[in-house]
C-alpha cells in the first residue's frame, strides 16, 4: 500500500471532506452556453464548413461578442463557397439571425452586427435572473468535468534543513491548485516529495551519534536543524577520520543496518515536526512520501527501461535520451558507480504514480530551474509507454526577490527562513489591526485581534504570491501585500466583510436575522450595475475551468478583484436598504448573499479564511 511504511502524516486525500467542495457540477457556464448557440448557428448557416468559434466577453457595451465571422468568411473562400456570403459582415448577419433561431433557452435578448463583422450579444435579463437564482439556491458549483485521480507534488523541503522562502511558492501554489482541483470534483493526492535520502545522511547520522550518543533511548533535542546541518558539514569538511565514518554510515544506511536506519528516522522525525509547524500556520495539508519511498522501485524500473530499449549503457552508466527534446544532457538513471540520483528517483516516482496508483494526471510544482529536468522525465515516460492519454504538467514558478530585484535574502546575505517570514507578517498585521481599532475607538477581545491578524498576515503572504503569474519573479514587499488598496488580501478580506456588514445592517433594520440564501423570491435585474454584477457572478464557472486548464491561480485573484469592484459599483448605484420596493430590496440582498458566497469560496480555494468582521 502507498503509505504502509509510515510516510503518511495526514489523512488520505480521497477520505478528506473539504468545505465548499460540492459533489455535483453546475450546468454549462454562460460562455459555454453561448458558444453552443454560436456553434449550432454556424452549422445551420453554412453546413459542412469547419471553423473555430470565438466568443468572448465584450468591453464595448455589449455583454459578449461573437468574433467568428471573419475567419469563417476566409474558410468559405478557401472551400470555394464565397458565393454564399459577399463579405464578413454578410456572414455575421446570417450567423446573427441563426443565433436567435438556435436559442431554445431564452438566453439571448438580442444580437447586433457591428463593424466589419462582429456580433454583439446581449443576454436576456430573465435568463440572468433565473440562472443566478439557481446558483443562490444550490450554492456556487464547479464547472462540468470528468473526475480524475490527480497527484499534486509540491513543497518538498529537505530533511535536516529548515524551510526557507524558496519553499513558499511551491507550498502556496501547490495547495491552491489542490484545493481548486478538489472543488472541481477530482480525487487529489497532495504529495510532499521530501528530500529524505542521499549521501548527506551518512554525515548527519555520524554527527548525531557523536553529539547525542544516547539517541537510541532519548529523542535528540535538536533545536536548530540548520545549525545541526552546518555543524555536521564543518566536521565532515575538516576531519578526515569523520569523513570515513560518514561514508561508512552511508553504506550501512543503504544496506538496511538497523542502528543507522533508526538514527535516520530520528533525524527525519525532528524535521517532520518542524515542517508541520509551518504547514499548520499556512493551513496546508500534505502527505509525506519522501524520496526514500521509491528506493525499492528503482532497480526494477531501470531493468524494465533497459529491457524495452529506453535506457542504454554509456560508459558504465545507464542513460536515457528521450526523443523530441532539444537538450543534449541525458537522464542518468544509474551512475557508472552503480549509484542512483534524482533522475532515478523521479523516473521511479512517475512509474509508481501512473501505473501503481493509476493516477490520471500528475502535477509537479517546482521552480522554473527544473523545467528541463521534467521535460526529460515526461518525455522518457512517454517513450516508455507509461503515459497514454494521461496528463503530465510541470508548473514552474519564478523567484521570490527583494526590493533590489535579486533573490530574497537577509541583510547578512543568508536565505530567509520561512518561519521568520511568517512571524514578521503576523507581527505587522497585528500592529495594523491594533492601530486601526485604536483609531476607530473600537474595543475587541484578544481572540478577535489574533484571528484577524492571522487571517490578514498569512493571507497577505499567500495572496501576494498567488496574484502574480506564477512563472514570473516577484518582489516581496510587506508594505505592498498588507496594503488596503489594490489587489491584495487585506482589500479582498475587507470587501467580503463589507458585504456581510451590509447584510447585518439590513437584518437589524428589519429586526430579523441575516437573510438566508433561499429567502429571496427571485431576482429583479433592471439597473446596469445589477446586470453587470450578475454577469460577473456567472463568470465563476468559466474562471474555475480556465484555472483547471492552465493551472494559473492568478486568474482567480483577478476574478475576485474585478468582482469586488463590480460589487462596489453596484452598491453605489443601487441602494440596498433604500430600494424602491420590497421586491427590489430582496433581490439586491440576494445579490449581496451570492457575492459573499462567491468571494468566500474563492478565498478558501486560495487558502485564505474569510472574516465576517474585520
Amino acid at each position: 500500500p502507498f503509505f504502509a511504511r509510515g510516510h503518511d502524516t495526514g489523512k488520505r486525500s480521497s477520505d478528506r471532506q473539504r468545505h465548499d467542495m460540492p459533489s455535483t457540477s453546475a450546468p454549462p457556464t454562460l460562455l459555454q452556453a453561448l458558444t453552443a448557440i454560436c456553434t449550432r448557428a454556424l452549422e445551420a448557416s453554412f453546413p459542412g464548413i469547419s471553423c473555430a468559434i470565438h466568443v468572448a466577453p465584450s468591453t464595448k457595451g455589449a455583454h459578449y461578442q461573437n468574433n467568428t465571422a471573419m475567419p469563417l468568411f476566409k474558410a468559405l473562400k478557401d472551400a470555394g463557397r464565397s458565393a454564399e456570403a459577399a463579405s464578413p459582415k454578410a456572414v455575421a448577419e446570417k450567423l446573427a439571425a441563426q443565433m436567435t433561431a438556435c436559442d431554445t433557452d431564452g438566453l439571448l435578448a438580442r444580437c447586433e452586427v457591428a463593424g466589419p463583422g462582429f456580433i454583439n450579444i446581449f443576454v436576456a435579463p430573465a435568463y440572468l435572473e433565473s440562472t443566478v437564482n439557481s446558483i443562490l439556491r444550490h450554492g456556487p458549483m464547479p464547472p462540468p468535468c470528468a473526475p480524475k485521480r490527480v497527484v499534486v507534488d509540491f513543497s518538498s523541503p529537505n530533511v535536516a534543513k529548515e524551510m526557507h522562502v524558496g519553499h513558499l511558492r511551491s507550498t502556496i501554489i501547490g495547495d491552491t491548485i489542490s484545493r481548486l482541483l478538489e472543488f472541481c470534483g477530482h480525487r487529489v493526492d497532495r504529495v510532499n516529495h521530501v528530500g529524505d535520502w542521499g549521501t548527506q545522511f551518512g554525515m548527519l547520522i555520524g554527527h548525531l551519534k557523536n553529539v547525542f550518543p544516547d539517541y537510541a533511548t532519548k529523542p535528540p533535542p535538536i533545536g536548530d536543524l540548520q545549525q545541526f546541518y552546518k555543524d555536521a558539514k564543518k566536521v565532515f569538511d575538516d576531519d578526515e577520520a569523520f569523513k570515513k565514518v560518514a561514508h561508512a554510515e552511508v553504506v550501512r544506511l543503504q544496506a538496511g543496518d538497523a542502528d543507522s536506519r533508526f538514527a535516520w528516522r530520528q533525524i527525519c522525525e525532528v524535521s517532520r515536526r518542524e515542517f508541520e509547524k509551518v504547514y499548520s500556520r499556512l493551513q496546508v495539508e500534505l502527505e509525506e512520501v519522501g524520496e526514500s519511498f521509491y528506493n525499492e522501485y528503482i532497480p526494477p524500473v531501470i531493468r524494465h527501461l533497459t529491457e524495452i530499449g529506453v535506457a542504454h549503457d554509456s560508459d558504465g552508466a545507464m542513460v536515457i535520451f528521450p526523443p523530441g527534446t532539444k537538450h543534449e544532457q541525458p537522464l542518468i538513471v544509474r551512475k557508472s558507480d552503480g549509484g542512483f540520483g534524482y533522475d532515478s528517483t523521479d523516473m521511479a516516482a512517475v512509474w509508481y504514480r501512473l501505473l501503481e496508483l493509476q493516477a490520471d494526471w500528475l502535477v509537479y510544482v517546482t521552480d522554473a530551474g527544473q523545467s528541463q529536468h521534467f521535460e526529460l522525465i515526461f518525455a522518457a515516460a512517454r517513450q516508455a509507454g507509461w503515459v497514454g492519454d494521461k496528463r503530465l504538467d510541470h508548473c514552474p514558478f519564478g523567484l521570490v526577490c527583494g526590493d533590489d530585484g535579486k533573490k530574497f535574502k537577509t541583510r547578512s546575505g543568508e536565505t530567509v527562513k520561512l518561519a521568520d517570514l511568517l512571524d514578521e507578517a503576523l507581527r505587522r498585521a497585528r500592529a495594523d489591526v491594533e492601530a486601526r481599532l485604536e483609531a476607530e475607538g473600537r474595543e475587541e477581545g484578544e481572540e478577535f485581534v489574533a484571528r484577524v491578524a492571522a487571517a490578514v498576515g498569512i493571507g497577505a503572504v499567500k495572496y501576494a504570491d498567488l496574484a502574480m503569474n506564477r512563472q514570473s519573479n516577484y518582489r516581496f514587499s510587506f508594505d505592498k501585500m498588507l496594503s488596503l488598496t489594490g489587489n491584495t488580501a487585506p482589500y479582498m478580506l475587507y470587501a467580503y466583510a463589507r458585504v456581510r456588514g451590509i447584510q447585518r445592517r439590513a437584518a437589524a433594520a428589519a429586526s430579523l436575522d441575516a437573510p438566508a440564501a433561499d429567502s429571496a423570491a427571485g431576482f429583479v435585474l433592471r439597473e446596469p450595475a445589477e446586470v453587470n454584477l450578475a454577469r460577473q457572478l456567472l463568470r465563476l464557472g468559466q474562471v474555475v475551468s480556465d484555472v483547471e486548464r492552465d493551472l494559473l491561480p492568478s486568474k482567480l485573484c483577478e476574478y475576485i478583484f474585478e468582482l469586488a469592484g463590480d460589487f462596489n459599483r453596484f452598491y453605489e448605484a443601487c441602494p440596498v436598504l433604500g430600494a424602491p420596493t420590497a421586491e427590489v430590496t430582496a433581490s439586491r440582498l440576494a445579490l449581496c448573499e451570492l457575492t459573499a458566497a462567491v468571494l468566500a469560496l474563492n478565498l478558501r480555494i486560495l487558502g485564505i479564511e474569510p472574516l465576517e468582521r474585520i
